[in-house]
C-alpha cells in the first residue's frame, strides 16, 4: 500500500512539474504585433489612376510660318515669358516690305489721279446741266446737247475707271501688307517658350514649326481610370493631385472631363481616360507640363465616422481585435472605404483595438500578442482590453 502511495506521489510530481514548465518556460511568447485603435474622423470613397497621369498645358502649340524665307530674328529664348501678339519669330522682310512700299505709292498715284477724274466729271457735269437749260430756250443748238450729253458719260465712265484702279491699289496695298505680316510669328496667348525649333539665318518653308509656347497657368491632369470604376464617374467631382517631383504635397482640382469611350487596345487592362482642371495655388510650386501625376477622385466623403485603417479588414467583413492581450476574430459591417481608411458601421466600438499587420508569420485568431501601436516604437505587454470578447478563429 505504501508502494503504490509512494508512485502516485511521484506521478503527482511529474504532472504538476509538466504543468508548470508548460505555464512558464514552455508557454508560447507572445507574437508582437502592430495595432490601431477605432477612431473617429473623416472617411471618403475614392478612386485612383490605375497608370501614371501627367501634367498638360491645356494651351501647348507648335507654331508654324506662313511664308518662305530666312529666319532674321527670334527674340526670345526658351523660358521667356511672352504675351499675346508678341513677335517670337522675324523672317527677312525687304523685299516684302519694298513691295509695300511701292504698292502704296501706287495707291497715292491712282488717289490723286482718282480725284482729277472726279473733278472733271463735275465740270462736265455742270456744262451739261447749263447747255440744258440754254437749250429749254433754244439757244443752243441739239448738236451741241448731244456733245454736252457724251462729255458727261465719258466723263462718268472715266471717273468708274479711276474709282477701280484706286480700289485695285488699296488692295494690292492690303496683300503686300498681309504678305509682310506672314512673314512673322506671333504669340497667340500668354505663355513661355517652351522650345525654338530653328535659328537666325536658316531657311523655312510655308507650315514648317519654328517655335513652340506653352501656357504655364491654365493646366490639367489627364490620367487613366479602371473600366471598373467609370460607371461612378461625372464631371465636377473633387480631385487631389500629387506630382512625383514633390513629394509630400497636394493640389486641388476639380474632374473637369470624363471620356466618352473606354480604351480597349489592352484587352486585359481597359481603362478610361479623365481630366482634372488643376488650378495655380499660390502657395506651391507651378508644376510643369509632362510631369507624371497621380489624382483621386473623390466620391463620397463622411465626417466623424468610426474608422480603422483598411489593411486591418479581412475580406471586408471581419478583423482580429485584441482583448486582454489575445487575439479575437470579430465580425464588422464596413461603410465607406479607401485604399487607407475604412469605415466600421457595426461591430467595434471607439477605442477598440484592431492588428494591421495581418501578414505577419503567427498571426491568427486566439494568440497572445505583445501589441505596438503604428507610429510608434514602444512596445507595451497588451493592449487596452476591450468591454467584451469575441468569435474564435483564424484570418
Amino acid at each position: 500500500m505504501k508502494r503504490w502511495r509512494r508512485w502516485l506521489i511521484i506521478i503527482g510530481a511529474v504532472v504538476l512539474g509538466i504543468v508548470v514548465l508548460r505555464a512558464t518556460v514552455l508557454r508560447p511568447r507572445p507574437v508582437e504585433v502592430e495595432v490601431a485603435r477605432a477612431e473617429r474622423a473623416t472617411v471618403e470613397d475614392a478612386v485612383a489612376n490605375s497608370q501614371a497621369g501627367t501634367v498638360k498645358a491645356r494651351f501647348r502649340s507648335r507654331l508654324g510660318i506662313e511664308r518662305a524665307g530666312r529666319v532674321d530674328q527670334i527674340p526670345f529664348r526658351e523660358g521667356a515669358k511672352v504675351q499675346r501678339g508678341d513677335v517670337l519669330v522675324q523672317l527677312e522682310v525687304s523685299t516684302a516690305r519694298t513691295q509695300l512700299e511701292a504698292s502704296r505709292r501706287d495707291l497715292e498715284t491712282q488717289r490723286a489721279m482718282l480725284e482729277s477724274t472726279r473733278a472733271a466729271a463735275a465740270k462736265a457735269q455742270r456744262d451739261f446741266d447749263r447747255t440744258q437749260r440754254l437749250r429749254a430756250s433754244d439757244l443752243v443748238s441739239e448738236e451741241q446737247m448731244d456733245q454736252a450729253k457724251t462729255a458727261t458719260d465719258a466723263s462718268q465712265a472715266d471717273l468708274r475707271a479711276a474709282q477701280a484702279r484706286a480700289e485695285r491699289a488699296e488692295a494690292a496695298v492690303r496683300l503686300a501688307q498681309d504678305e509682310l505680316d506672314h512673314m512673322r510669328v506671333t504669340a497667340p496667348f500668354d505663355g513661355v517658350i517652351a522650345q525654338r525649333l530653328v535659328e537666325v539665318g536658316e531657311s523655312v518653308i510655308p507650315g514648317q514649326a519654328v517655335i513652340e509656347l506653352v501656357d504655364p497657368v491654365r493646366l490639367y491632369v489627364s490620367a487613366p481610370i479602371d473600366e471598373m470604376d467609370s460607371g461612378r464617374l461625372r464631371e465636377g467631382l473633387p480631385a487631389r493631385v500629387t506630382l512625383d517631383p514633390y513629394p509630400g504635397q497636394t493640389w486641388q482640382g476639380t474632374l473637369s472631363r470624363v471620356f466618352p469611350v473606354v480604351n480597349d487596345t489592352k484587352e486585359q487592362n481597359r481603362t478610361l481616360e479623365v481630366e482634372v482642371e488643376l488650378p495655380p495655388d499660390p502657395d506651391k510650386p507651378t508644376p510643369k507640363p509632362g510631369t507624371s501625376a497621380d489624382i483621386e477622385i473623390v466620391l463620397d466623403r463622411r465626417e466623424g465616422v468610426l474608422r480603422i485603417p483598411s489593411f486591418a479588414v479581412i475580406e471586408s467583413k471581419r478583423v482580429l481585435a485584441v482583448v486582454n492581450g489575445r487575439t479575437v476574430s470579430r465580425d464588422i459591417t464596413v461603410g465607406l472605404k479607401n485604399w487607407q481608411w475604412t469605415e466600421v458601421t457595426n461591430g467595434l466600438k471607439e477605442g477598440d483595438v484592431v492588428v494591421t499587420n495581418l501578414d505577419k508569420q503567427g498571426v491568427k485568431a486566439g494568440i497572445a500578442v505583445k501589441t505596438r501601436e503604428r507610429g510608434t516604437n514602444a512596445a507595451a505587454a497588451s493592449a487596452p482590453a476591450s468591454s467584451d470578447g469575441g468569435s474564435g478563429g483564424s484570418p
